[in-house]
């Protein structure tokens, strides 16, 4: 199958399999709390690292969420450093648009190679290799192109794995992201045993009853705000422990809010530890580019799908809720 790049692109990807070749053992991260897209890019692109002989140490800052177990290799992903992290040679990123989105501070301080790969048009280049690609749907599209180009093997295991990426970045390949490369590709991966029933069951169909519960609490009180053309609604932490939900279990709320016509966009707050996590959704024809809202609150994403936290407490009073 023939896939387009380009020249830049394809520079890129030289100058990272020049880096891989240079180097023995790497750390490979994802962003904090990290999703299908970006957990999937790790997996696969760690299996084929160890593919090529190299070390691999795999983590994610807050571990891995409960409907991506079912992805190979997903007990090899580890929610802290390496205790010898100062001797291994590189570090490669997955969707972090910036460095300390990976969650772990000690990496600020990074003086040896970094290869950053990510789709987010907002990514801040930091890497001594950047593979970016905007115009690819998730992550995972990215990396299987550049794998390819490695002449690397994708197997079934990897093919779940970036198959998982595709689908959940694109919302099941319902969101404007997806084009005829994103199909093409998720259709080679089909071939190559990734089963899309799978996939869909553990991310998207599988609610169990606290799930449920949460579900029913967000949208009992989603509100609509006519002046700024916005639905949005809040989850406190009694929220979540009344419906004995994690955080994990608002995954869609967002998007499902973000189907009601008149809204120009959605946005959920949640509450996740000391922190408030807010998760904001638009569409094309709506005209507001989301990325813009959540890097006013020090967030980013895309045009459309953005986000953004901050420290604080989710209260519910008699008028609303309040911030503290």
């Amino acid at each position: 199958m023939a896939i387009e790049i380009k020249s830049e692109l394809k520079t890129e990807f030289t100058k990272a399999y020049d880096l891989v070749n240079a180097n023995k053992r790497f750390i490979l991260i994802s962003h904090e709390y990290t999703d299908g897209d970006d957990l999937g890019s790790v997996l696969a692109l760690a299996r084929a690292l160890e593919g090529m002989g190299k070390e691999v140490w795999s983590m994610a800052y807050g571990g891995v969420p409960e409907n991506l177990l079912f992805l190979p290799g997903h007990s090899d992903v580890y929610d802290k450093l390496p205790v010898d992290f100062a001797n291994y040679d590189a570090i490669l990123t997955m969707g972090c648009g910036k460095l300390d989105r990976t969650g772990f501070a000690e990496l600020n301080n990074w003086q040896k190679s970094i290869l950053n790969i990510d789709h987010h048009h907002d990514t801040q280049m930091f890497g001594t290799v950047n593979v970016w690609d905007e115009t690819r749907a998730a992550n995972c599209e990215l990396v299987y192109v550049m794998l390819g180009e490695w002449g690397v093997e994708i197997d079934k295991a990897m093919a779940l794995c970036l198959l998982t990426g595709i689908f959940t970045d694109t919302g099941g390949f319902r969101h404007a992201n997806v084009t005829a490369a994103t199909l093409e590709i998720a259709a080679e991966l089909l071939r190559k045993g990734a089963r899309l029933d799978l996939v869909s069951r553990f991310t998207s169909s599988q609610k169990d009853l606290p799930k449920l519960k949460v579900w029913a609490m967000a949208l009992d009180q989603a509100r609509f705000d006519e002046k700024a053309r916005v639905v949005y609604t809040v989850v406190t932490a009694e929220d979540l422990e009344k419906a004995q939900a994690s955080e994990e279990d608002l995954e869609g709320v967002v998007e499902l809010l973000n189907t009601i016509p008149e809204a120009k966009f959605s946005m959920l707050l949640k509450q996740r530890g000391s922190e408030i996590k807010g998760s904001l959704r638009s569409e094309p024809h709506k005209g507001v580019d989301v990325s813009e809202i959540a890097r006013s609150f020090g967030g980013g994403g895309h045009k459309l799908a953005a986000g953004f936290k901050f420290k604080g407490t989710i209260e519910k009073t008699e008028n609303g809720w309040k911030i503290t």
